[in-house]
């Protein structure tokens, strides 16, 4: 996979076309004074490949705060895959979520195209009906190295940006990630089984998981107790046992006197449904009487006499009317009394009858319960059935306790075992470094080549177990006699060890389906001035020997350009008051 083009559709933008070989972003300071230059977009390029490459714009991002800034721009990148095919990648920032893909058989701008292949593809989705940018891309780039990691789990490797040289290994974006998120394809990537490490993660997260667990159990609960709990459930249950004996005998009793719990609870229950039968029939024989009570219109001379005395003509029609209404309210009124008599004489029947049921069911409830009562069974009975509850309830209980000790239990036996097998990878681990592996070999060999022909100094990579039996990634410089130095701990030796590390990793898996562009921004802040030119002739050798795209990007004050081959600079940025020499061509 290499870069081929970069374009808008934004005129201002300066377009950009990659190649083979050293590829070099060049930007003209006129105002020696400023402090920082990076308003060329020179570094901004960087985070647009990267968000051209479908990185997902979250708070924290270069582009988060500046979505609007570029809400009517679209950016194309088209990118040279590894079967010679170029995929172009469209991407706008109106819908900064979604990607169009199309694929060809040459090299092609595409502003102008309204055919793609892939339309309207969301970044990433968890639906299995639809298919990401993301999966879609990591399908075509068809990588044979790290096959089970997506291809942007790895892209800041090969993308460095001015945020990334403070760690060889650890990326920034990983800073604040478990070790498990970025350590076991590292492992993988310098030749050792990625699984065993991943493995090894879970392991210890189980285990945290179980530990925790069994000493939130164990603050209440000890596994030695388990005795004791049975002990007491067997007496518990033998005591339930004469209890229910009791009970049998209590229910014979009643059954002499002809009553039981359920004739009890049926004169409760009747008791209670007539009574609310009662209030209802006096409710709605209330409301009956209230009703017939109900008076008829206003007299009818009194209403002639009210006309006269505020001098309001009253004429015969109106007269006529007004007798006509009040005949015909007579009317309703006796039919409606008629039914509302009827109604009333069925209530008070029926009230009758419920008052006398009322009464048939309070003198049997007082009849069983002077039965009861006289033999003082009833408390007798209230006794036996608390016990019983509360017998069931503590067994109950116990039985819980016992089943959280044996669950405990299971859990102690499944951390033991889990420690042995995490004990068993430790040991595996730690002989699989002891031993090594060509692959890790071959890329300490070239990292120490490459930092010894840029610095002049010797670079060592290795691979350890700290004393928790975690694996730990090293860069550092040592002495001709295998001391380590402290000059790494300078911001340049640091960078230097960052780039020959991606540059060690990208020469090794040249020959195969993998990354064949490494982006460094700013690498010559970190060398010494009598370095500067040779590091860019070691540069176009490597390109060369490797077959690979290095884009890196500069300043005038870094290296003057008439040092430099013409052929390599692909991009030139100048300073100016309008930002019209920027990469973007506007300020922001």
């Amino acid at each position: 996979m290499k870069l081929s083009k970069l374009y808008s559709n934004d005129s201002r933008f300066t377009n950009i076309e990659f190649k083979n070989g050293l590829n070099i972003i060049f930007g003209h300071v006129n105002d020696k004074n400023v402090n920082d230059p990076h308003n060329l977009g020179k570094s901004a390029l960087v985070h647009l490949i990267d968000f051209m490459l479908l990185k997902e714009v979250k708070k924290g991002n270069y582009f988060y705060n500046k979505k609007k800034v570029f809400k009517n721009h679209t950016f194309y990148l088209e990118i040279k895959l590894n079967t010679g095919n170029y995929l172009t990648i469209r991407r706008s920032f109106s819908n900064i979520t979604r990607v169009d893909i199309k694929i060809l058989g040459y090299s092609a701008e595409l502003v102008e195209c309204e055919e793609w292949d892939f339309t309207n593809l969301v970044l990433n989705t968890t639906s299995e009906t639809a298919i990401s940018a993301t999966t879609l891309l990591n399908e075509k780039l068809n990588f044979n190295i790290l096959e089970n990691y997506d291809y942007r789990k790895l892209v800041g490797y090969f993308i460095r940006t001015q945020n990334d040289y403070s760690d060889v290994f650890q990326l920034k974006k990983f800073s604040s990630s478990t070790d498990q998120t970025w350590k076991p394809f590292v492992y993988e990537l310098l030749g050792f089984e990625g699984d065993i490490l991943i493995r090894k993660y879970q392991l210890n997260n189980e285990i945290e998981t179980l530990k925790t667990k069994i000493k939130s159990m164990e603050d209440y609960y000890n596994a030695s107790d388990i005795d004791r709990i049975n002990g007491q459930i067997d007496i518990l249950n033998r005591e339930k046992e004469m209890l229910e004996q009791d009970l049998d005998s209590f229910n014979f009793y009643l059954n002499e006197k002809q009553i039981s719990n359920e004739l009890i609870e049926e004169i409760e229950n009747e008791s209670i449904y007539f009574q609310q039968k009662v209030y209802n029939l006096r409710s709605d024989i209330e409301l009956i009487e209230n009703s017939l009570t109900t008076k008829e219109f206003l007299d009818f001379n009194y209403i002639k006499e009210l006309f006269k005395e505020i001098e309001i003509y009253f004429n015969d029609q109106l007269e006529k009317s007004y007798e006509e209404l009040v005949s015909f309210n007579k009317s309703l009124i006796e039919d409606r009394k008629i039914h509302l008599t009827k109604l009333l004489s069925d209530k008070k029947s029926d009230l009758k009858i419920v008052d006398e049921r009322l009464k048939f069911l309070g003198e049997k409830r007082s009849s069983v319960l002077n039965v009861l009562q006289d033999s003082d069974v009833l408390n007798k009975y209230k006794s036996l059935r608390t016990n019983l509850i509360e017998k069931e309830k503590s067994i109950q209980n116990l039985a819980t306790q016992k089943e959280i000790i044996l669950l405990t239990k299971s859990d102690i036996k499944e951390l033991n075992e889990k420690k042995k097998e995490l004990e068993a990878i430790n040991e595996i681990i730690d002989s699989k470094i002891e031993n090594g592996n060509k692959i890790l070999n071959d890329i300490r060999y070239l990292f120490k080549t490459y930092f010894e022909a840029i610095t002049g100094k010797n670079g060592i990579i290795d691979i350890s177990t700290n004393t928790t039996s975690n694996v730990e990634f090293n860069a550092g410089i040592i002495t001709d006699s295998g001391n380590l130095t402290h000059e790494d701990e300078g911001f340049s030796y640091r960078k230097m060890l960052c780039m020959c590390f991606d540059l060690s990793i990208l020469s090794y898996y040249s020959s195969k389906s993998f990354f064949k562009f490494l982006y460094h921004d700013g690498p010559f802040e970190a060398l010494h001035e009598n370095r500067k030119e040779s590091y860019l002739e070691f540069i176009e050798e490597y390109c060369n020997e490797n077959d690979v795209q290095y884009i890196t990007s500069l300043i005038d004050s870094d290296i003057s350009k008439d040092k430099l081959n013409s052929q390599d600079i692909i991009c030139e940025l100048e300073q100016t008051e309008d930002g019209s020499g920027a990469l973007f061509g506007f300020k922001y």
